[in-house]
């Protein structure tokens, strides 16, 4: 497990990822230096990941521990289709 420093983080979401590093269970690992400043980070929150080379989507975050590594679990589908959960993040 390894966060993903050194990626940019751009606008179109709020915890940069490598998409390359998901389980066949859908679960990522990212570092809260890699979410855009001002992301809430909650655990059973949703947030939008993503990277320069492919479409963004909608993760819960999993857990945080006290290093600062997220575990996230990625939903199928769209970011559109996922926009009840993001509503109510806000």
């Amino acid at each position: 497990m390894q966060g993903q420093k050194g990626f940019a983080v751009t606008t179109t979401h709020d915890i940069s990822v490598d998409f390359m590093d998901m389980t066949e269970g859908r679960h990522l690992w990212a570092r809260t230096t890699d979410a855009r400043p001002g992301t809430r980070l909650v655990v059973g929150g949703h947030v939008v990941v993503g990277d320069d080379g492919a479409d963004p989507s909608v993760a819960r975050i999993l857990t945080i521990d006290a290093d600062g590594l997220i575990e996230l679990e990625v939903l199928p589908g769209t970011v559109e289709s996922h926009r009840d959960l993001r509503a109510s993040a806000s």
